[in-house]
């Protein structure tokens, strides 16, 4: 451990602040690009379908590439780690910015991807550089900075689409990307491992395939049905193949993801509970936007605009970046298991709210705060568990298989929903009906009471980080 000093406390703040930016950027990249899909499909002539795999390559990306750069990061130098990922997704940005057809843009897409790996990887980075005291309200910060950049991305989309062509949408972020590159080799300092390992490469390229085999069924069920041969042989496939990746990961030495610590109950509840949270969150992050955008005449659409979507979102950010970093605090109050039960709960109120919102938009702005609380104080209170349970070394890839089970969940139930909403559908209209609605709702209901459940089984408290996360930089706990 290094001693105290005044540029140590500087490094300190300095890295907080980087990957905190780098990590804006990259959220706000993604979130504002739905808006503008539309002009960015006539710009590359590209079809509806070809269309769709723009963001099925950077979801595939993100949950393969997660597990591989937390396991980088648990094993390489932090700094070195970090500095490759944000070189990847500024030249990811840099080639969707200039591409001209769709193959390049999805090429660009697919690199882009790589950022969502800056959440666990930032756990790690914080759990290194700051001191222990700090480490609950720097993961905080973190996950309030995802959130906030949600409703951030979709309020400034619009603006900049009605005086700027589609392409600085990714300028804009490019440009943010590189300086926080250029910021970070100059002050992060170096992370090195608690100890070296090597990269199990049969367990990434095993994950790899199973996870995209799942990935890809999920999001051909709203097109082709749960029940066609081809989303069942891809389930059936996915299952099959990540069956042989956990036998391989039991076996070896040094696994790419140690699913042993699952045995921990406080892990592998933390895993279920962020699956299911990603799960219940679709009613606000899917469903919300159509209800605000549909016509009026539907009887409870707002007939908004996308710019009207990202201000019924500005509460879930405001909430969940205000509560986050309050989230050790709280744990200390209330213990580990009241700040999930208090997440948890917060998303089956969001989902109930909107049952009754026709005709009370300001319904909309409660589910959307409530929404808030679960990110702010759920995944915080997830990070938070990770990092006091499982080894210094495994940090960033346990992390990272947390984000990676929320995205799964996310993408399972945004597809359930639009089964629902089609299923409710009109011919004649076009439009789903409010029934489509509100059986999603009661489904993201029933599905974050099943994480209320998973919340009760978690241990009262957990252990305090220890002063050895402090290895690298900082003050002494």
């Amino acid at each position: 451990m290094t001693t105290t000093s005044s540029p140590g406390r500087v490094a300190i703040a300095a890295t907080l602040g980087v990957v905190t930016a780098a990590l804006f950027a990259y959220s706000t990249l993604e979130t504002m690009l739905s808006p503008a899909l539309p002009a960015i499909q006539h710009a590359v002539g590209a079809s509806t379908s070809a269309i769709a795999w723009v963001f099925t390559g950077l979801l595939l990306a993100g949950a393969v590439s997660t597990p591989l750069v937390g396991r980088l990061g648990d094993i390489r130098d932090k700094r070195t780690v970090l500095l490759g990922v944000l070189a990847v997704v500024a030249l990811g940005t840099l080639v969707a910015a200039l591409a001209t057809n769709v193959a390049l843009l999805t090429a660009g897409q697919v690199l882009q991807g790589v950022g969502l790996s800056l959440v666990p990887l930032s756990v790690g980075i914080i759990r290194d550089t700051q001191p222990a005291r700090r480490i609950a309200a720097g993961n905080g910060l973190i996950v309030g900075t995802a959130a906030s950049s949600t409703a951030v991305g979709l309020v400034v989309a619009g603006p900049i689409l009605e005086v700027l062509p589609y392409t600085w949408l990714y300028w804009i972020p490019f440009a943010v990307i590189v300086a926080a590159f250029v910021v970070a080799w100059a002050v992060v300092p170096s992370c090195p491992p608690a100890r070296r390992g090597r990269i199990d490469s049969a367990g990434a390229v095993l994950l790899a395939l199973g996870l995209a085999l799942l990935l890809i069924g999920i999001s051909r069920s709203s097109k082709v049905g749960w029940g066609s041969p081809l989303v069942l042989s891809l389930v059936v496939a996915s299952v099959a193949v990540l069956g042989v990746f956990a036998a391989v990961e039991l076996r070896t030495s040094e696994p790419l993801v140690d699913l042993r610590l699952l045995a921990t109950r406080a892990v592998l509840l933390t895993c279920a509970v962020a699956f299911v949270v990603g799960f219940g969150t679709f009613a606000v992050f899917v469903l919300v936007p159509m209800l605000v955008e549909l016509p009026k005449t539907t009887g409870y659409g707002l007939g908004g605009s996308a710019l009207s979507t990202g201000l019924y979102l500005v509460p879930l950010g405001i909430v969940g970046t205000a509560v986050a970093p309050l989230t050790g605090r709280l744990e200390r109050a209330i213990g580990t298991r009241g700040v999930m039960l208090t997440g948890t709960t917060a998303m089956v109120a969001a989902a109930l709210v909107l049952l009754a919102a026709p005709g009370r938009p300001w319904l909309i702005l409660i589910s959307t705060a409530l929404a808030g609380l679960t990110v702010g104080f759920g995944l915080t209170g997830a990070m938070n568990i990770v990092v006091a349970t499982v080894p210094e070394d495994r940090t960033a890839s346990v992390s990272g298989l947390a984000f990676v089970v929320k995205s799964v969940g996310g993408a399972l139930g945004a597809q359930l929903g639009a089964v629902m909403l089609a299923g409710s559908t009109a011919p004649e209209t076009e439009l789903p009906a409010w029934s489509g609605f509100r059986s999603a709702f009661l489904l993201a209901a029933a599905v974050s009471m099943a994480a209320v459940l998973l919340s009760i089984a978690l241990p009262s408290r957990t252990p305090r980080v220890t002063p050895s996360a402090t290895t690298t930089v900082g003050e002494p706990a």
